[in-house]
């Protein structure tokens, strides 16, 4: 019985060791589980946190400088001053007969489609002025407080101050061109991405620009055929290209033929270039609409885009960065009524050709008035007496 009882202890020991031997390995597989969820969620917060920190110190703080009438700011100072007894602050501007402050939490990005097909080089290159053309400008403001999301179109012959390096990196001329062209006369790269920063900085009143991404004519192919493709309505009659190009008709793009519908204009027409921006400027809401999408039913759908297009972008924004920028783009609203463009006049500016024939630089001259109402409406909030 002694014996008996020895066997069955040896089992039940064998048996416990066993179990002992498979809770541990299950143990484990859920510590390791839990090791690296908690490594992920550290990534990510990481991630998160360098890039805000990073995003707000890419960026001058302070605010856009506004045209402002000092007679007006004058009255209304010693009116609230006098009646309201309320301080004065030095960055509040008048602005239509009423006060206004900079809202400081917008995070603004800029957006280049560049005419160069391929590979999109980081480095710059002055040698040659072949960097390309800025042909699609988008600047995408983040209101971090109420939570939405603007995107303003800009004419890519809007006029501006160009400036022109050599192959030193050294400036050696500025010039009153198209702001298309300062991508390239900055040699693309680094430089280029900081001088259209700049331009469109001076362009829109000083606004701090906090990243910008530029992407060849690839990108936006990857980018169509990753999203399932885009519907879109044409807005203007291009049959002259393409015969079911009706205006008002529905049309799919896909990655091969998203860049001709993009790009389309009559060269011999004054305004195509603005009408093609209408284009773009509703290519881009539907394509942000369902990118946001896409992230909110897969996270890392951020990450995988970010690498796809590696190779067709030339950007300053980290992938930390853009964690940042998706988990703030999430919590926000994207309306129809959130894109603009910025208006003002065409004009034609005639040469005659190498061969004698002559042609017409297409320039555009932004509307100041109209600008100033715009930056006030996305930019600044109003200033009430009975909310201070």
């Amino acid at each position: 019985m002694k014996k008996n009882r020895n066997r069955r202890g040896n089992r039940d020991r064998r048996k416990k060791r066993k179990k002992s031997g498979i809770e541990k390995v299950i143990m484990c597989l859920l510590s390791t589980v839990l090791i690296i969820i908690l490594v992920l969620g550290l990534a990510g917060t990481i991630l998160y946190k360098s890039g805000e920190i990073a995003l707000k110190a890419s960026a001058s703080a302070a605010g856009p400088t506004m045209v402002v009438d000092l007679e007006e700011v004058s009255r209304i100072r010693q009116d609230l001053e006098h009646n309201n007894s309320v301080a004065w602050q030095e960055d509040w501007v008048v602005y239509d007969g009423k006060v206004y402050e900079y809202r400081e939490d917008m995070l603004n990005f800029l957006l280049l489609g560049i005419d160069h097909g391929g590979n999109l080089s980081s480095e710059t290159e002055l040698s040659d002025w072949n960097a390309g053309q800025a042909d699609t400008i988008f600047l995408v403001s983040l209101n971090q407080t109420d939570k939405n999301i603007s995107v303003i179109g800009i004419p890519r012959n809007s006029m501006v101050n160009v400036e022109i390096f050599n192959s030193e990196s050294e400036r050696v001329e500025t010039i009153y061109n198209q702001i298309c062209l300062q991508y390239g006369y900055a040699g693309g790269g680094e430089l280029g991405l900081q001088k259209m920063k700049e331009s469109v900085s001076e362009l829109m009143c000083g606004l701090p620009v906090h990243g910008a991404c530029a992407v060849s004519f690839n990108a936006i192919s990857v980018i169509t055929d990753r999203l399932g493709g885009i519907e879109v309505i044409v807005p203007d009659d291009m049959t002259e290209y393409n015969k079911a190009y009706v205006q008002g008709s529905t049309q799919m793009l896909t990655g091969k033929n998203v860049m001709d519908y993009l790009r389309y204009r009559q060269y011999d027409t004054l305004g195509s270039p603005t009408t093609r921006l209408e284009r773009q400027k509703d290519f881009m809401r539907v394509a942000m609409v369902r990118v946001m999408q896409e992230i909110k039913a897969n996270p890392v759908f951020v990450k995988d885009i970010y690498d796809s297009l590696r190779d067709y972008m030339n950007t300053d924004i980290s992938v930390d960065e853009a964690v940042y920028i998706a988990s703030k783009a999430l919590e926000c609203t994207l309306a129809e009524q959130s894109f603009y463009q910025l208006t003002g006049e065409d004009k034609a500016e005639y040469f005659v050709k190498d061969n004698g024939k002559q042609d017409f630089y297409n320039d555009y001259y932004i509307d100041e008035d109209a600008l100033q109402k715009m930056m006030y409406e996305i930019f600044y909030r109003e200033v009430k007496v009975s909310d201070l």
